[in-house]
This record gives structure tokens, C-alpha cells and sequence, in this order.
């Protein structure tokens, strides 16, 4: 079953399926009136000079069912859209119990109803659900409820069996409901699977409408290095070059993507080395290198389609930072621009200037950025007099500051006086 509704719908039939033996004509042995309730264990009704007669089915626990749900993954593709909607398959596990007059061995004889009765509904079909559906329809509590039970069974009915509990674990069960009431003569049952499934809407692709044979070589391009043109860090910043070096890189129309920008392959490109710059647009971080082998557009405008494609290499951007304060921050200008989600972290070091008690180095998580921007601002009274060397890192990729020298960093600085 696999509405939202799955658990209540599986224990509404359960009742019904109980209660059904109870009904006339009665059977031999079980006494007229007896009804077949859902409440909580604790609520049971007892009356030592009359004493209530009846079936009670509680669910008193649900667990995962490993095999129902290994069968509904995966769910999503790659890109986050549904390929099918998600699903989760739980077990039900029911404590029936049953009461009555001891002196006349009532718990027992309804017990032994109850037992011939799951036995031989083992399997909650559709029509059993729809017959138990119809006939609380009009109960007021669940009733409405029941109107929006669909009698479609997914995959497969729910099934019933029996659960062993051993004295202490059915004492412990008792004592976990509470309320004061003594346990009455109870048996657990299970049933297995209700499979919950969501409302999410699965986007269907359309159907081919042209079907073409596209023979190409065997074994697509190999991308083996990525690094900076030129000598120097193998990290890049904003409008560099870099080179890309590997095997069968060029194909028809050959795409280099680096993180969401993708470029066409620079002069001097060759099947081993492909040469793409100015990065422009590639936001700061650690962003993967891709090369893709494209089909020409066809007839019809029909789009390109990605016919190989090579295997991820990591690429380090790194940010630029230049600083500078005014009367309430200190104001930092990166590039590139930072986009939406990036994580900033602004990192002091202390060069000169301020008090004893100045720390070394200081350093400032900043917000998720929320819209693409070039500015991030520290509030000025959370940085201590002095000359401060400034970094920023960048989705875990620091800038890189300038040296003074053969060892030592010395720009970008800011100098940070007392605050206004």
C-alpha cells in the first residue's frame, strides 16, 4: 500500500478482519456484543463487577524493511530531479490483546478467534482493504480519513505473521505503556511492508523522436594534468591560462568545462595538450576540469549531444583580495566575483602596531554569500588596532599575497586604527 495513509489503512483492515469473526451469526463459544478497538493499551477498560469484553490491536512500533527500501534506490539522478518518486517500506509490529471475564475464559476464547482469524487472512488483498474501507467509511473518527485511501497495493499486499516476544519482553512492552493496567492475555503480529510514498512530481523525458547511429572511435579523451601556463603554482587565478595535458583531448567539437564555464580549446591545442584562457567566470574554489567530445547540432536544430566525455581533474582557483577600511568596516574586494552558497572566511595576521595583547592572527567566518557580489565587509570594532596582513579563503582555496622580498608577505595590508 502505498498512499501516506498506508499505516492507518493497515490497521483499520486488521480490525475489520478481526472483527468481522466477531459479527453474527457468532460463532460457536465467542459471546454477542464484542468489538474490536484501536486505543492505546493503557486505555483498556476494566470494571471488576462487570467486567468489559473485547479485541484491542495496537501498533506499537515500526522498523525500516531493508529489502523494500534497497529496491527504491536510487531515486535521483545526478542533476537532483526524480527519476522515481521515494519510497520508504516499514514493518508494523501489532500487539493484539484481548480481555474479558476470566471465570468464563472469555480473553482466551477471543484470543483463539483472533488466531483463526489472521491465519487465515494472511495476505491484506485489495478487496479485503476495500471491504474494510466500506464498512468504517462512516465512522467518525476515521472515517474521513478512509475516503482518501487508495485500494492500489504498489508493489505488493501488506502480509501478516506472527512475531514471538519472549515473558520478558512482552512485561517490558506492558511496562512501557503505563497508565496503572495490568497486562491482559496478548499475542504480537506482524505486518509487512507498508511502503509510504511521497508526492513529488517525476519529470518524464519525452519519447525519441529520431533515433541515429553515431560510429566514432573506441575510447574517449584521457585528461592526465591541469595546471597554470608558464612556470609558477599550479593554482590559477581570474583570467589565467591553463594547460591541459593528456590523451585523444581534441574530438569534432571539443568543450573544456571548468566548474559551471565552459571554453573552447585556445590556438596551439593538440590531441595531448589543450591550452583554454582567460578563465573568466569561474568562481574561486576547487573546481573540476572535464574535457567533452560534442556532436555537430543535427536537421531540425536538433541540440548537440555529449558523445565522450574524460575523466574529473581538481583545479585550485584562487581568489584576489584587496582591502581597505572606513569609518564602521573593513571593506574586501575579490575576484572574481563570489557566487551564491560560496563559503568566505577572512584571515588576519598581525604585522605591526596595536598593544601587547594583540593576537597574532585572527580570522572571521563569514555568511554563505546570498547573491553574486565582489564585497564582503568585517565590522571594524571586531579587529584590534594595527597593520594587519588580509587573505580570504574561498571555498577552502586561500589567496595568495604578495611578497616583499625574497620571504616575506607584505600586500594586501590594512591599517586598522582605534575605532572612531
Amino acid at each position: 500500500m502505498n498512499s501516506a495513509l498506508a499505516l492507518a489503512a493497515i490497521t483499520t483492515t486488521i480490525r475489520f478482519v478481526l472483527q468481522r469473526e466477531l459479527d453474527p451469526p457468532q460463532r460457536s463459544g465467542v459471546a454477542a456484543g464484542v468489538m474490536v478497538t484501536t486505543r492505546h493499551p493503557s486505555k483498556l477498560a476494566h470494571s471488576d463487577g462487570n467486567p468489559q469484553r473485547g479485541i484491542n490491536v495496537y501498533c506499537y512500533q515500526v522498523t525500516p524493511q531493508a529489502t523494500g527500501n534497497v529496491a527504491a534506490l536510487p531515486t535521483r539522478r545526478s542533476g537532483d530531479s526524480l527519476m522515481a518518486r521515494p519510497t520508504a517500506a516499514v514493518d508494523l509490529h501489532y500487539l493484539i490483546s484481548c480481555y474479558g471475564d476470566d471465570e468464563s475464559l472469555e480473553p482466551q476464547r477471543l484470543l483463539g478467534t483472533a488466531l483463526g482469524s489472521l491465519t487465515a487472512t494472511p495476505v491484506l488483498t485489495t478487496a479485503v482493504v476495500a471491504k474494510a474501507v466500506d464498512r468504517y467509511r462512516d465512522d467518525d473518527a476515521i472515517g474521513p480519513l478512509l475516503r482518501e485511501v487508495p485500494l492500489e497495493m504498489g508493489r505488493e499486499p501488506a502480509r501478516l505473521s506472527p512475531l514471538t516476544l519472549s515473558l520478558e519482553e512482552m512485561s517490558n512492552l506492558w511496562g512501557m505503556f503505563g497508565g496503572g493496567n495490568e497486562s491482559v492475555l496478548s499475542v504480537a503480529w506482524l505486518a509487512s511492508a507498508a511502503v509510504i510514498t511521497s508526492d513529488d512530481h517525476v519529470r518524464v523525458a519525452p519519447p525519441v523522436l529520431i533515433r541515429t547511429v553515431d560510429p566514432r572511435p573506441t575510447g574517449g579523451p584521457l585528461l592526465e594534468s591541469v595546471e597554470a601556463a608558464g612556470p609558477g603554482p599550479t593554482a590559477v587565478v581570474e583570467r589565467a591560462t591553463v594547460v591541459l595535458r593528456g590523451r585523444r583531448l581534441l574530438g569534432p567539437d571539443t568543450r573544456v568545462v571548468i566548474g559551471p564555464v565552459e571554453f573552447a580549446p585556445g590556438p596551439g591545442s593538440s590531441d595531448s595538450e589543450v591550452h583554454v584562457g582567460p578563465l573568466t567566470g569561474v568562481p574561486a574554489g576547487v573546481r573540476s576540469v572535464q574535457v567533452l567530445h560534442r556532436s555537430p547540432p543535427g536537421p531540425g536544430e536538433q541540440p548537440s549531444r555529449t558523445l565522450a566525455s574524460s575523466n574529473a581533474v581538481p583545479l585550485l582557483v584562487r581568489p584576489k583580495v584587496t582591502a581597505e577600511t572606513t569609518a564602521t568596516d573593513v571593506v574586501l574586494t575579490l575576484d572574481p566575483p563570489l557566487r551564491k552558497g560560496q563559503r568566505v572566511t577572512v584571515l588576519l595576521t598581525h604585522r605591526s602596531g596595536g598593544g601587547p595583547d594583540t593576537p597574532a592572527d585572527l580570522s572571521f567566518d563569514l555568511p554563505r554569500v546570498a547573491t553574486e557580489t565582489t564585497e564582503q565587509k568585517v565590522p571594524r570594532s571586531d579587529v584590534p588596532e594595527g597593520i594587519w596582513l588580509v587573505r580570504v579563503r574561498v571555498d577552502g582555496v586561500d589567496s595568495l599575497p604578495e611578497r616583499i622580498g625574497d620571504s616575506t608577505f607584505g600586500r594586501p595590508v590594512v591599517d586598522v586604527g582605534a575605532t572612531p
